[in-house]
């Protein structure tokens, strides 16, 4: 049985999307911080 490698574009999908994911919470974490929403 051969090993099968995993297919890059799903890796590639996978590691853009977290980036975006986590692009996106920063952007809103650092306009909160910049609001200065704290209680």
């Amino acid at each position: 049985m051969q090993e099968h490698p995993k297919p890059i574009g799903t890796v590639a999908i996978l590691v853009i999307y977290v980036i975006l994911i986590i692009a996106l919470w920063g952007s809103v974490y650092l306009t909160l911080l910049s609001r200065g929403v704290t209680q």
